[in-house]
This record gives structure tokens, sequence and C-alpha cells, in this order.
């Protein structure tokens, strides 16, 4: 992981890590501590980002409304208000947005036509 201050490849991995346990790496060329959000828009958020995702993904995909979706991360151990979801909403949205769309999507397989049936009944 190059550093993103300076941009050099030489960085060490040091032993401990983030509140929420992300690692943190030393960059040797500009002496500065970073982690994996460190230059992001996720950088300043207080949880993970995979629960970032997963509020966008229920709020968009399942259609709840902003204190549902806060309401149900409550019960989960989250705990941020509604206002929190419309923030990440607006912010972070259009970043997985992005992201799902630009990835390749696979390819179907041969679909093959049947023209026979043969079912077999009582041996026949």
């Amino acid at each position: 992981m190059n550093c993103p201050y300076c941009l050099s490849t030489l960085f060490t991995q040091l032993k401990r890590t983030t509140n929420l346990g992300y690692d943190i790496f030393h960059g040797h060329s500009c002496q500065r501590d970073y982690n994996e959000r460190t230059g992001t828009p996720f950088n300043l958020i207080e949880v993970p980002t995979d629960i970032v995702f997963e509020v966008l993904l229920c709020r968009v995909r399942y259609k709840l409304s902003y204190r549902d979706v806060a309401e149900y991360f409550l019960f989960r151990g989250f705990e941020f208000t509604h206002e929190t979801v419309r923030d990440w909403q607006e912010r972070f949205l259009p970043l997985f947005t992005e992201q799902i769309r630009s990835k390749p999507q696979g390819k179907i397989g041969k679909i093959g036509k049947i023209w026979k049936t043969y079912v077999r009944v009582q041996g026949e």
C-alpha cells in the first residue's frame, strides 16, 4: 500500500491497529503513520466501511426510512441518528453505485435448445 502523503512504496506495517481494526503503516520517506482509510472519503467516519455499505444497502435496496435504518442498526450495537444515515447516503451512495457499475458483469453460459424429451415411466 503506497503512502497517501508522499506516494512512496517504502513503508513498514506496524504491530498496532486503529480502534476499528485497520492496520497502521509507517512511511519511510515522510515519516508519517497512516492506515487503509487515510486519504479516502471514509477516513473520518467512526464506524467500519462495511457497516456504511450495509446501511446504504438497507436504505436503497429495501427502501427503509432513515429512522428505520438507524433503529435497525441500534439493535446490532451501532448507534447513530437518522441524520447520519441521510448524510452517508448523500456522500457515499454515488461512490458505491459507481463501484458496482464499473465491475465487469458475469458471462452467461451458452444456451442450448432441447428438441426432444424422453421420460421413463415404469421402465419404458
